[in-house]
């Protein structure tokens, strides 16, 4: 093995594994300036887990806004928006070379390494202390500079929000691992749209209709024609 490389590794190396090509898509967490839209943070720096959450429940609700006017209240009906994001994931088992799984922490003894060594307790380490930090930068003396917004991002879609709790069970059947669990308040999202790709000459797909009154550009035959299947059409 080339000196230097790890034989332990996690499932996630950086955000960049989603376009590597070898179907890896990780939970990326960042951390954005009070503009809600500068990172603040170097790709090396932004965060993947040691293995993706188990599940993640969407919350939605009815989005309604309220405008006070001389003649009384006005509500605006927007639909359903996410409201919070609930996630269940596990550390991963704590690996150690040599010695296999572990669950000691060594209570001030030397045992020649406990869990604290592992590459799945240090991951939760740092997720520990996104949760703690919740966006907030501080300056050298520990008050807080400047509060941002944690960014989470998965499948081309990034959800802008605070964590709202984070709790960890340690239990006798899964020894050398933690269950985690936390819930994500969301403020906005953004996501990123997909279409189908339909070829005209084709007689089992739908073709598009054109109006008469307006014919549209020129479709090619030999150019497949983009079509979204969320419009509405004419």
């Amino acid at each position: 093995m080339p000196a230097g490389q790890p034989i332990f590794k996690s499932a996630f190396n950086s955000p960049q594994d989603e376009e590597s090509g070898r179907g890896k898509r990780p939970v990326v967490f960042d951390v954005l300036g009070p503009d809600g839209e500068t990172s603040i943070l170097p790709d090396s720096l932004k965060m993947v887990l040691h293995v993706n959450p188990s599940t993640m429940k969407f919350n939605y609700q009815k989005v309604t806004t309220r405008i006070q006017t001389k003649g009384g209240f006005v509500e605006q009906h927007w639909g359903d928006g996410l409201h919070e994001i609930n996630f269940e994931m596990a550390t991963g088992g704590f690996m150690r070379l040599y010695s296999g799984l572990s669950n000691i922490t060594g209570g001030g003894i030397d045992v020649g390494g406990t869990r604290r060594e592992t590459i799945a307790y240090d991951k939760y380490l740092d997720l520990l202390a996104l949760f703690h930090s919740n966006g907030a930068i501080y300056d050298t003396r520990g008050n807080v500079a400047f509060q941002g917004i944690i960014k989470c991002s998965f499948d081309s879609n990034s959800h802008y929000g605070w964590f709202n709790n984070f709790n960890v069970v340690e239990s006798a059947d899964q020894a050398y691992q933690f269950k985690l669990s936390t819930n994500f308040t969301v403020d906005h999202e953004t996501y990123l749209l997909r279409t189908v790709m339909v070829k005209p000459d084709d007689s089992t797909q739908a073709k598009p209709q054109l109006n008469k009154a307006d014919p549209g550009p020129l479709l090619d035959p030999g150019r497949p024609l983009t079509y979204n299947p969320s419009s509405t059409g004419r």
